[in-house]
C-alpha cells in the first residue's frame, strides 16, 4: 500500500496535472488502448500518469488523467453527411481527428453515424457565408446611383437597361471588378446633362456664323456657285445647328446606329453645316438631340432639352475621343 502511494507522489512529481493534463471518465466496454489512441498517447504513457499496472484491469466510471492541454469546444457544428468520414471532416475545418473525437467522446475514428452532430474545436476554420446579391431598385429618371452593399455593376447596368461598356465608360476610370459600397455612378454623361463652361471657343464659334468652306459645303449646296450653306436649300435638312433639333423628321440615309458610351448616333446621316458635321442622336433616355463635331477644332456640342446648342468644348470623357477620333479620321 505505501509503494502504491510512493509511485503515485513520483508519478505526479513527473506530471504536473494541473497545467498539462485533464481528467476523463471511462466507459462501458472501452480499453485503455481505445483512450490511448483517441488522444494520440501511447498506452505506457497512460499507465505511468495514473499509476495503473495492469492495462487489462480497467474499470469503467473510473477517472484516467490525460495529456493536455485538453481541446476547448467552439460555436461551430458540424452534420455528418453520408459518404463523410471523420478525416474528410477533419480536414474540411483543419482541425486534427483526435480532436474531434474527444470532443465528441468518439471511441472509433473509421466510424461516424450519418445525420449526427459533432462539436468543433475553437480553432477550426468555419467557411465563408455564401455571397448574397442585393436587388437593385431603379429609380426612374435618375442619373445617379450610389452603389449598396451586395450589388455589383452587372446588376446596375441590367436595372437601369445600360450596357455594361457604358456604364465603366461613362465612370472612368473605375475598375468594374473592385465597385465599393457607397460609391456613386453616374447614369448618363454629365457633360450632356447640363451645360459646361469652355475655356476657349474654336474657331469658327458656332455654326450658324461661319462662313462654309467649299469643300465642306457640297453635301448641303444645290449647285456648285453657292457657298453658304444657310441659303442651300435641301429637300430634307432644313434645320440649322443653331436652331431646335428636329428628331422627327426623316432621314436622307438609312440609319446606321452606332454606340458611344450612353449615346446612340445614327452614322449614317452625318450632315455637314457651317464648317462642322453634324448628326441625329439619341441620349441614354431614349431622347432625341444634335451632335455637332468641328474637326478642325477638334471640340464637340450639342443640343440640349430645348434643342438650343450648347457651348462648344474638348472632349473629355473616352467614349467623346473615340466619336470626334473616328469622325475626323474618316473626313480626313
Amino acid at each position: 500500500m505505501r509503494r502504491t502511494a510512493l509511485a503515485a507522489l513520483l508519478l505526479t512529481a513527473w506530471f504536473p496535472l494541473s497545467a498539462t493534463a485533464a481528467s476523463v471518465t471511462v466507459r462501458s466496454g472501452e480499453t485503455l488502448s481505445d483512450i490511448a489512441n483517441r488522444y494520440g498517447v501511447s498506452v505506457g504513457t497512460l499507465m505511468r500518469m495514473n499509476g495503473i499496472r495492469n492495462p487489462d484491469l480497467v474499470q469503467a466510471g473510473s477517472r484516467l488523467q490525460v495529456p493536455g492541454p485538453t481541446v476547448t469546444a467552439g460555436s461551430g457544428r458540424h452534420r455528418v453527411n453520408s459518404g463523410e468520414t471523420l478525416s474528410s471532416i477533419a480536414n474540411q475545418y483543419q482541425v486534427r481527428s483526435r480532436d474531434l473525437m474527444a470532443l465528441n467522446n468518439l471511441r472509433n475514428a473509421n466510424h461516424v453515424e450519418v445525420g449526427q452532430t459533432l462539436r468543433l474545436p475553437s480553432n477550426a476554420v468555419m467557411p465563408r457565408p455564401a455571397f448574397k446579391p442585393v436587388a437593385v431598385t431603379p429609380i426612374p429618371g435618375a442619373t445617379e446611383h450610389t452603389v449598396a452593399k451586395g450589388q455589383t455593376l452587372t446588376q446596375i447596368a441590367k436595372a437601369y437597361k445600360l450596357p455594361v461598356a457604358s456604364l465603366i465608360s461613362i465612370n472612368q476610370p473605375i475598375d468594374p471588378n473592385k465597385v465599393e459600397v457607397g460609391t456613386r455612378l453616374y447614369l448618363t454623361d454629365p457633360s450632356l446633362q447640363k451645360p459646361i463652361a469652355t475655356q476657349m471657343q474654336p474657331a469658327t464659334t458656332k455654326p450658324v456664323q461661319a462662313k462654309a468652306e467649299p469643300v465642306q459645303t457640297k453635301a448641303v449646296q444645290i449647285k456648285p456657285v453657292q457657298t453658304k450653306p444657310v441659303q442651300a436649300k435641301k429637300p430634307v435638312v432644313k434645320a440649322k445647328p443653331v436652331e431646335a433639333a428636329k428628331p422627327k423628321q426623316t432621314l436622307a440615309k438609312s440609319a446606321d446606329w452606332r454606340t458611344y458610351g450612353p449615346l446612340q448616333v445614327d452614322w449614317g446621316n452625318w450632315q455637314a453645316m457651317g464648317g462642322s458635321q453634324v448628326v441625329p442622336t439619341l441620349n441614354a433616355q431614349g431622347q432625341a438631340l444634335y451632335l455637332a463635331v468641328n474637326c478642325s477644332a477638334k471640340k464637340i456640342n450639342a443640343t440640349g432639352a430645348d434643342g438650343s446648342w450648347k457651348t462648344w468644348e474638348a472632349p473629355k470623357s473616352r467614349f467623346e475621343k473615340d466619336l470626334v477620333k473616328d469622325r475626323c479620321q474618316l473626313k480626313a
